[in-house]
């Protein structure tokens, strides 16, 4: 699956399941948005940046994550955590925040 902003900007505030060894955890997709190409050749897709928002009670390590989504399926992702994101993202309080860069 080509992971594009079009595929995902509609599934914006929506939950995905992350497989993890304390089981599975919900993650609220809060942002999707293209980053700068920078002289990236045509072939190549446009650089993305996704960040989640989960539990703040549980923190998840950096690596990679298989996330369920009821329309999208499947889709396997490197997460890492970042600090409070600044706005304008509007995350909930509390919330312990990851990203993920595709290029």
């Amino acid at each position: 699956m080509n992971i594009t902003l079009d595929l995902l900007g509609p599934f914006a505030e929506t939950v995905f399941m992350a497989h993890t060894a304390a089981g599975l955890v919900p993650l609220a997709l809060s942002e999707v948005k293209e980053l700068p190409r920078r002289g990236l050749p045509e072939q190549f897709r446009t650089p993305l940046s996704m960040v989640f928002a989960g539990p703040a009670e549980l923190l998840l390590a950096e690596g990679n994550y298989f996330l369920d989504h009821p329309q999208l399926g499947r889709l396997e992702l490197y997460l890492w955590p970042i600090s409070t994101p600044q706005p304008p993202r509007q995350i909930e309080l509390g919330k312990q925040c990851y990203q993920v860069s595709l290029s």
